[in-house]
Protein backbone atom coordinates (compact mmCIF):
# COMPACT_ATOMS: atom_id res chain seq x y z
CA UNK A 1 0.00 0.00 0.00
CA UNK A 2 0.82 3.70 -0.79
CA UNK A 3 0.11 5.94 1.37
CA UNK A 4 -0.40 10.25 0.74
CA UNK A 5 -0.33 11.94 4.50
CA UNK A 6 -1.95 15.35 4.20
CA UNK A 7 -1.93 18.18 7.08
CA UNK A 8 -5.31 20.14 6.63
CA UNK A 9 -4.79 23.94 8.04
CA UNK A 10 -2.12 25.89 5.99
CA UNK A 11 -1.33 22.86 3.53
CA UNK A 12 -4.87 22.31 2.10
CA UNK A 13 -6.13 25.48 3.39
CA UNK A 14 -5.09 29.04 2.86
CA UNK A 15 -5.68 29.66 6.56
CA UNK A 16 -6.83 28.15 10.35
CA UNK A 17 -9.98 26.62 9.81
CA UNK A 18 -11.04 26.69 13.35
CA UNK A 19 -11.42 30.26 13.86
CA UNK A 20 -13.12 30.03 10.35
CA UNK A 21 -15.85 27.71 11.34
CA UNK A 22 -16.58 29.68 14.76
CA UNK A 23 -17.28 32.60 12.24
CA UNK A 24 -19.34 30.53 10.45
CA UNK A 25 -21.56 28.81 13.38
CA UNK A 26 -21.41 32.20 15.69
CA UNK A 27 -20.74 35.08 13.38
CA UNK A 28 -17.97 36.79 12.79
CA UNK A 29 -18.54 40.04 15.77
CA UNK A 30 -18.52 36.78 18.30
CA UNK A 31 -15.43 35.34 16.99
CA UNK A 32 -13.80 38.48 17.87
CA UNK A 33 -15.29 38.82 20.72
CA UNK A 34 -14.31 35.58 21.74
CA UNK A 35 -10.58 36.21 20.39
CA UNK A 36 -10.83 39.34 22.27
CA UNK A 37 -11.83 37.74 26.05
CA UNK A 38 -9.12 35.50 25.22
CA UNK A 39 -6.46 37.79 24.16
CA UNK A 40 -3.71 36.78 26.90
CA UNK A 41 -4.31 32.73 25.90
CA UNK A 42 -4.24 33.45 22.41
CA UNK A 43 -0.74 35.54 22.66
CA UNK A 44 0.22 32.66 24.86
CA UNK A 45 -0.08 29.59 22.47
CA UNK A 46 1.27 32.12 19.69
CA UNK A 47 4.31 32.82 21.58
CA UNK A 48 4.66 29.06 22.54
CA UNK A 49 3.94 29.63 26.13
CA UNK A 50 0.19 27.44 26.04
CA UNK A 51 -0.10 24.25 24.22
CA UNK A 52 -2.55 24.14 21.33
CA UNK A 53 -4.52 21.29 23.20
CA UNK A 54 -4.74 24.19 26.02
CA UNK A 55 -6.01 26.88 24.09
CA UNK A 56 -8.42 24.86 22.04
CA UNK A 57 -10.18 23.74 25.01
CA UNK A 58 -10.60 27.37 26.20
CA UNK A 59 -11.95 28.27 23.01
CA UNK A 60 -14.52 25.33 22.58
CA UNK A 61 -15.70 26.05 26.20
CA UNK A 62 -16.30 29.47 25.07
CA UNK A 63 -18.39 28.96 22.07
CA UNK A 64 -19.36 25.41 22.44
CA UNK A 65 -20.05 24.01 25.83
CA UNK A 66 -23.36 22.28 26.57
CA UNK A 67 -24.26 22.26 22.93
CA UNK A 68 -25.77 19.54 21.87
CA UNK A 69 -23.25 17.50 19.38
CA UNK A 70 -25.58 16.62 17.05
CA UNK A 71 -25.94 20.34 16.41
CA UNK A 72 -22.01 21.07 16.42
CA UNK A 73 -21.95 18.27 13.63
CA UNK A 74 -24.70 19.68 11.60
CA UNK A 75 -23.42 23.20 11.17
CA UNK A 76 -19.76 20.85 10.40
CA UNK A 77 -21.77 19.60 7.30
CA UNK A 78 -23.52 22.78 6.33
CA UNK A 79 -19.48 24.82 6.76
CA UNK A 80 -17.66 21.85 4.57
CA UNK A 81 -20.13 22.36 2.15
CA UNK A 82 -20.48 25.37 1.54
CA UNK A 83 -17.80 28.17 3.50
CA UNK A 84 -14.63 26.08 3.94
CA UNK A 85 -14.53 25.49 -0.19
CA UNK A 86 -13.29 29.44 -0.23
CA UNK A 87 -9.92 28.80 2.03
CA UNK A 88 -9.21 25.05 0.02
CA UNK A 89 -5.87 25.39 -1.76
CA UNK A 90 -6.77 24.38 -5.70
CA UNK A 91 -3.36 22.95 -6.14
CA UNK A 92 -3.87 20.88 -2.90
CA UNK A 93 -7.21 18.94 -4.18
CA UNK A 94 -5.65 18.46 -7.46
CA UNK A 95 -2.47 16.68 -5.61
CA UNK A 96 -4.81 14.50 -3.55
CA UNK A 97 -6.50 13.98 -6.80
CA UNK A 98 -3.41 12.73 -8.47
CA UNK A 99 -2.96 10.79 -5.65
CA UNK A 100 -5.88 9.00 -5.72
CA UNK A 101 -5.72 8.74 -9.64
CA UNK A 102 -2.37 6.51 -8.49
CA UNK A 103 -4.55 3.83 -6.49
CA UNK A 104 -2.74 5.94 -3.25
CA UNK A 105 -4.60 5.77 -0.01
CA UNK A 106 -5.18 9.73 0.92
CA UNK A 107 -5.59 10.71 4.87
CA UNK A 108 -5.78 14.21 6.16
CA UNK A 109 -4.14 13.87 9.48
CA UNK A 110 -4.61 17.12 11.38
CA UNK A 111 -5.66 18.84 14.52
CA UNK A 112 -8.86 20.42 13.28
CA UNK A 113 -11.87 18.77 14.94
CA UNK A 114 -13.90 15.89 12.95
CA UNK A 115 -17.06 17.65 12.74
CA UNK A 116 -16.28 19.87 9.69
CA UNK A 117 -13.13 17.54 8.49
CA UNK A 118 -14.81 14.18 8.48
CA UNK A 119 -17.94 15.81 5.72
CA UNK A 120 -15.28 17.21 3.87
CA UNK A 121 -13.17 14.18 3.27
CA UNK A 122 -16.27 12.22 3.00
CA UNK A 123 -17.16 13.92 0.13
CA UNK A 124 -13.42 13.48 -1.74
CA UNK A 125 -13.81 9.67 -0.60
CA UNK A 126 -10.80 10.10 1.34
CA UNK A 127 -10.02 8.93 5.08
CA UNK A 128 -9.25 11.17 8.33
CA UNK A 129 -7.67 11.27 11.87
CA UNK A 130 -8.27 14.22 13.23
CA UNK A 131 -8.70 15.88 17.10
CA UNK A 132 -11.93 14.72 18.58
CA UNK A 133 -14.19 16.84 21.36
CA UNK A 134 -15.51 15.17 24.53
CA UNK A 135 -19.15 14.56 24.55
CA UNK A 136 -21.08 13.72 27.22
CA UNK A 137 -24.87 12.60 27.19
CA UNK A 138 -24.83 14.01 23.97
CA UNK A 139 -23.24 17.70 24.66
CA UNK A 140 -20.06 19.18 24.25
CA UNK A 141 -18.39 19.52 27.41
CA UNK A 142 -15.63 22.37 26.22
CA UNK A 143 -13.04 19.52 26.36
CA UNK A 144 -10.56 17.00 23.68
CA UNK A 145 -11.25 13.47 23.90
CA UNK A 146 -7.80 12.88 24.08
CA UNK A 147 -4.40 14.33 22.83
CA UNK A 148 -4.73 17.16 20.55
CA UNK A 149 -3.39 15.44 16.88
CA UNK A 150 -0.52 17.86 16.16
CA UNK A 151 3.60 17.12 16.26
CA UNK A 152 4.39 13.58 17.55
CA UNK A 153 0.76 12.73 18.21
CA UNK A 154 -0.14 12.68 14.94
CA UNK A 155 2.54 10.13 14.38
CA UNK A 156 0.57 8.21 17.35
CA UNK A 157 -2.48 8.60 15.82
CA UNK A 158 -1.33 7.19 12.24
CA UNK A 159 0.14 4.20 13.80
CA UNK A 160 -2.59 3.69 15.56
CA UNK A 161 -4.40 2.48 11.79
CA UNK A 162 -1.33 1.51 9.83
CA UNK A 163 1.39 -0.59 10.41
CA UNK A 164 4.20 1.90 8.68
CA UNK A 165 6.61 -1.28 7.84
CA UNK A 166 4.39 -2.66 6.07
CA UNK A 167 3.62 0.01 3.81
CA UNK A 168 5.32 0.16 0.61
CA UNK A 169 6.10 4.35 0.52
CA UNK A 170 4.94 7.34 2.37
CA UNK A 171 4.07 10.64 1.23
CA UNK A 172 3.63 13.41 3.04
CA UNK A 173 2.60 17.09 3.21
CA UNK A 174 2.97 19.78 5.82
CA UNK A 175 3.48 23.42 6.43
CA UNK A 176 4.31 24.35 9.97
CA UNK A 177 6.62 23.19 13.12
CA UNK A 178 3.70 20.94 14.08
CA UNK A 179 3.94 18.27 11.00
CA UNK A 180 7.64 17.74 11.78
CA UNK A 181 6.97 14.26 12.79
CA UNK A 182 4.74 13.54 10.40
CA UNK A 183 7.02 14.35 7.34
CA UNK A 184 9.66 12.33 9.15
CA UNK A 185 7.84 9.28 8.61
CA UNK A 186 7.54 9.76 4.89
CA UNK A 187 9.76 8.51 2.15
CA UNK A 188 9.09 11.92 0.18
CA UNK A 189 8.48 14.88 1.96
CA UNK A 190 6.51 17.88 0.31
CA UNK A 191 6.74 21.17 3.31
CA UNK A 192 4.49 24.03 1.99
CA UNK A 193 4.44 22.66 -1.31
CA UNK A 194 1.21 24.38 -2.58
Amino acid sequence: MIIALFDFDGTITKKDSFLDFVAFTEGYPKMLKGVLVHLIPVLGYKLGWISGHQIKEKLLTYFYKGRPEGVLAELGVQYANTVLNAIIRPKAIDRIRWHKDQGHEVVVVTASISQWIKPWCDHLSIKHITTEIDVVNNLITGKLSGENCIGPEKVVRIQNEYDLNALEYIYAYGNSKGDKELLDIANEKYYRFF
